[in-house]
């Protein structure tokens, strides 16, 4: 609009129009003398006097488009109309855009670099401050792993209150838990050694009274045969319990082992269980023997247990005893009370044995120690009869 007021003071002031010297700025007196492109491009007739009104037409070979304006004055001293029309390329904007982008665009610009660095000094004093948290728990987590209770009195200085008290309970429960699993190896050692005597001197008194069974009654030599059988079975016990209070395995016998044989040995050391009771004892097993060497006692004392336990708690019905190449399994009715010997019951009270047996516990330490695999579970046949089902498999990885 500036540039026209200047044309109206010139034509007012001459009487002649400004001559133009380019299409970027043209002004007529005559409505005819308007460029045809102008004329094509606008309503005139829809024009509002001193209102600029813009046009753009698009380049044909997607290179840069024209922007054409138009507007009108109307001189009322003169009683003349001034035709203004101007002609820019859109690479001058562009060009212009470049060298001297718009405020708001720098504002932006700005806005968005100060927005970009709070973020990014955020994000570092975040980063700063979960390393200043995790840095003590890592330092403990580390500590841990080489914990030593000889040098508990000295324990490593945590910056923190609330990691340091981490740091003594720690030391407070692995010491607690030592001095339990020291209380348990003692024990057995003690126990395991302190039987070794009595043991020892029945086994000899059994051996003696043999020697007289011709000068003792029938029912006096029974006595000595469950004398006997008792004796060998607490021998076996001592040897387990030495077993399980030491780290390494016991200086025990390694051969090949035949799990049928001592299976019949265990029965017929231990029919007296199933004499007074309506027990049908079922014996499948093959001839073939362990492929590679077994720990013969620990064997004998697994196989002893569980043959034990399924005489001792069935009052009636089929005792099933399958015997493999590579393990044995034994299938039992429970009993009226509805438990047996592996119940969950023994489970909980670390087996109860009313004879000599060394309970679940020690024969799942026993397996895990061996890396054999036990397992056992109760369940219901085909004809709904409640059965138990343990079985012991000398070859397999046991599951994890």
């Amino acid at each position: 609009m500036y540039e026209i007021k200047l044309a109206e003071k010139h034509y007012l002031a001459s009487g002649e129009l400004q001559p133009s010297h380019s299409q970027s700025f043209q002004i007529f007196d005559d409505f005819g003398k308007i460029p045809t492109v102008y004329l094509e491009q606008f309503d005139w007739n829809s024009f509002e006097q001193d209102a600029i009104y813009e046009q753009y037409i698009a380049s044909k070979d997607s290179g840069f488009g024209q922007y054409y304006y138009a507007a009108y004055h109307y001189v009322e001293s003169k009683q003349v109309y001034l035709y203004v029309v101007s002609q820019y390329d859109e690479a001058v904007y562009y060009d212009l855009f470049e060298q001297n982008p718009p405020e708001s665009i720098s504002q932006a610009n700005s806005a968005f670099l100060m927005i970009g660095f709070i973020l990014l000094l955020i994000f570092v004093l975040i980063r700063l401050l979960i390393h200043r948290l995790t840095k003590p728990i890592l330092q403990l987590s580390k500590w841990s792993q080489t914990l030593d209770l000889n040098e508990a009195d000295t324990i490593q200085s945590f910056r923190y209150t609330e990691v340091q008290q981490l740091a003594n309970q720690l030391v407070t429960s692995v010491q607690s838990q030592q001095q339990s699993i020291e209380r348990e190896e003692f024990f057995l050692r003690a126990a395991s050694h302190e039987l070794r005597t009595p043991i020892s001197i029945i086994s000899a008194s059994s051996e003696m009274l043999t020697r007289l069974a011709g000068a003792i009654p029938n029912s006096g030599q029974r006595a000595v045969k469950r004398i006997e059988r008792s004796v060998v079975t607490m021998q076996n016990l001592v040897t387990s319990l030495l077993w399980m209070s030491r780290n390494q395995q016991l200086d025990v016998e390694m051969s090949q082992v035949d799990i049928k044989a001592i299976v019949k040995d265990t029965l017929d050391q231990h029919r007296y269980l199933s004499d007074e009771k309506d027990l049908k004892i079922n014996l499948v097993a093959d001839d073939t023997s362990l492929s590679h060497p077994m720990p013969v006692v620990l064997v004998e004392i697994i196989i002893t247990n569980l043959i034990r336990n399924a005489l001792q708690h069935a009052s009636k019905g089929e005792v099933e005893i399958c015997v493999s190449s590579h393990g044995i399994s034994i299938s039992n009715a429970l009993d009226e009370s509805g438990h047996d010997s592996l119940s969950q019951n023994d489970l909980a009270l670390g087996g109860s044995e009313v004879s000599f047996g060394i309970g679940v516990i020690l024969i799942e330490r026993l397996c895990q120690h061996q890396n054999w695999q036990f397992t056992h579970l109760s369940e219901k046949n085909k004809s709904k009869e409640n059965r138990y089902f343990s079985k012991v498999d000398f070859l397999a990885k046991p599951s994890i």
